[in-house]
């Protein structure tokens, strides 16, 4: 008998799709409150002419955004090669830009992960291999960004404010990220006390959902499969092959400087012109809590903690108008390529799952009735 493979759309498309309104809604219902705040309050028409508009610089914004896409997509191509699979930049595009939109409409950023182990399970890699590329990943995604702030504190004297709120925030990201890195140490190191959660709680949903049907054993040894390739993912990259630590971390720095960019150019689209370094440095620690902001894609705190960080270089007459370039270039537009791109992995697959249920039917036809 084969096996039995599971290729249905794990995603719902019309969820997503209400997903995807309920985040563009309270992003721009922030926006308008910033607008509404900030923008033309105490201020002359003669004074806003001043502002020598240069739109020529959105032109290198907008660059920006879509390199630090390519890079994002390079790195994925590249590090698939550290387990011996060879999948096609498209595909690694596809992750890249997947992981970007269900960032942007699930609560936490949480949705990025998942989905882009979806798109590299249907590439060439297992879903264990997958599973620790995007946990190792993750891991350095947060080191790169840890990394390019020790650099901007210590050699660029960026002004960064870690008062008030925003140093709670990041003492809780600490705290959080120390307690997950020392779970998954753990259970590498000890995988029997894994194994017996899992039996634990199939136990538990056997005595809670007496009704759902599943196979004990099939799900123990689909746990145990990808726990080990898993395992040999963290070898892989960990002990065997950490070139492709530094390679991931450098990309991941150089994304955060693409990303961080875009602002330096609305900037000087408004006819301002500050350091670049304080303009970056003034970034690095929002990236670090926008993951505790628990709205679909963190809409509304962003919009919220960039005008409050920028106010300071635009004015309140300008932020409005900031926020919304900013938002548009990082958000917006990364949720429509992505989402496009997204929803044809989707389409794909479906049409997958309806040619082999085509093909099973012509080898199990029905009896005539």
């Amino acid at each position: 008998m084969g096996t039995k493979r599971f290729t249905a759309p794990p995603y719902d498309p019309s969820r997503l799709k209400r997903q995807i309104l309920v985040a563009i809604f309270l992003s721009l219902g922030t926006i308008f409150l910033v607008f509404s705040l900030g923008s033309f309050r105490g201020v002359s028409v003669t004074e806003i002419d001043e502002v020598l508009f240069q739109p020529y610089f959105l032109i290198f914004a907008l660059l920006c955004v879509v390199a630090g896409w390519f890079v994002d997509g390079t790195r994925i191509f590249l590090t698939a090669r550290a387990w011996g699979r060879r999948i096609r930049f498209r595909n690694a595009m596809a992750a890249a830009l997947s992981t970007y939109f269900m960032s942007a409409i699930t609560p936490f950023l949480t949705g990025g992960s998942p989905a882009q182990l979806f798109v590299l399970a249907r590439s060439g890699l297992s879903w264990g291999e997958a599973g620790s590329f995007v946990v190792i990943c993750g891991i350095l995604y947060q080191v790169g960004l840890l990394v390019l702030l020790v650099i901007f504190f210590t050699l660029f004297g960026a002004a960064m404010s870690l008062r008030g709120v925003l140093l709670g925030l990041l003492y809780s990201f600490a705290v959080f990220y120390s307690v997950i890195m020392f779970l998954l140490f753990f259970f590498l190191f000890r995988p029997k006390v894994l194994f017996r959660l899992v039996d634990w709680g199939i136990r538990f949903v056997r005595r809670r959902f007496p009704r759902a049907k599943f196979s004990e054993e099939a799900v123990r040894q689909w746990i145990e499969t990808f726990f080990d390739e898993f395992r040999e993912g963290f070898a892989t990259l960990f002990l065997h092959k950490p070139q492709y630590l530094l390679w991931n971390v450098g990309c991941y720095i150089t994304h955060f400087l693409f990303t961080f960019s875009v602002a330096y150019f609305i900037l000087r689209s408004f006819g301002l012109s500050f350091s670049y370094f304080r303009v970056v440095g003034v970034q690095i620690p929002l990236f670090f809590v926008f993951s505790f902001i628990p709205s679909p894609g963190a809409s509304g705190g962003v919009e919220l903690s960039v005008a409050s960080v920028f106010r300071g270089f635009v004015g309140s007459y300008r932020l409005g108008s900031f926020v919304l370039l900013w938002r548009t270039a990082t958000y917006y537009l990364p949720l429509l390529v992505g989402g496009i791109v997204f929803f044809r992995v989707l389409r794909g697959l479906s049409q997958n799952t309806n040619h082999e249920r085509k093909e099973l039917a012509k080898e199990h036809p029905l009896p005539p009735s």
